[in-house]
């Protein structure tokens, strides 16, 4: 059984605005609470013994959770002049070993059963996906027709799929690899989506669908679409 799961929680929020000016939006309140405790509590639910939190932005607000058992929080490094997702999963690599572990988006919100698909244990890599007809805007999984994961397209402007990339993974040390060999992307940052990508072109990367509703904290109107998610759970 995988029983550590990294959050993915280093990045800015600038389309929260002014919310953010002196908190990470991972802390936000959601119900009186910050949205990272919602996530816990399902991650612990869900099986997951071992929390490591990629922490950047205004990185000191998370201070108390490294109080709480079964919390690490490690600061996201510049690791060989790298900065973005994939540099929030290469942070992990000494703490991880050679184990299989999970990595999901602090931003996002997910439900147990489909977190608890990611305690398995597996040799292969596996990558979440949610269908939506509004996939506008998001990556997509495009799949092979075995249904393994072909390749994941950041934000098309013409349809190649509704199955949205979820920020939810099963990763094998093999995506270190993978991390290494990949360049800038076209925003300037290193995707971890080009490194699961690097992955599925030498190997088969299993694709499953999330079951429970999933959202995306990204603009301050997704607090309240939230908190009534929470509410009708």
């Amino acid at each position: 059984m995988t029983e550590t799961v990294v959050i993915m929680a280093a990045g800015r929020g600038t389309r929260m605005g002014e919310l953010t000016a002196d908190r990470p939006k991972h802390l936000l309140p959601v119900l009186g609470r910050p949205f990272l405790d919602h996530t816990l509590d399902r991650l612990r639910t869900a099986g997951f013994r071992e929390t490591i939190i990629v922490t950047g932005h205004k990185n000191h607000a998370f201070a108390p959770y490294e109080q709480m058992p079964g919390i690490r929080l490690v600061e996201q490094q510049q690791l060989h002049h790298r900065y973005g997702t994939a540099a929030a999963v290469e942070t992990v690599k000494s703490l991880v070993g050679d184990r299989v572990f999970a990595v999901i988006a602090g931003d996002n919100l997910y439900g147990a059963n489909d977190l608890r698909k990611m305690t398995i244990d597996s040799d292969s890599i596996w990558v979440g996906g949610y269908k939506t007809a509004a996939w506008q805007g998001f990556g997509i999984l495009k799949l092979t027709e075995d249904g393994l994961l072909d390749r994941i397209v950041e934000k098309p402007t013409t349809f190649v799929g509704d199955l949205v990339n979820a920020s939810i993974y099963l990763f094998t040390p093999k995506i270190f690899e993978a991390i290494e060999s990949i360049g800038l992307s076209p925003r300037g940052e290193y995707e971890l989506t080009d490194a699961v990508n690097v992955v599925a072109g030498s190997e088969p990367v299993n694709v499953f669908e999330l079951e429970d509703r999933w959202l995306d904290l990204t603009k301050p109107e997704d607090i309240a679409k939230i908190e009534r998610a929470l509410q009708t759970k």
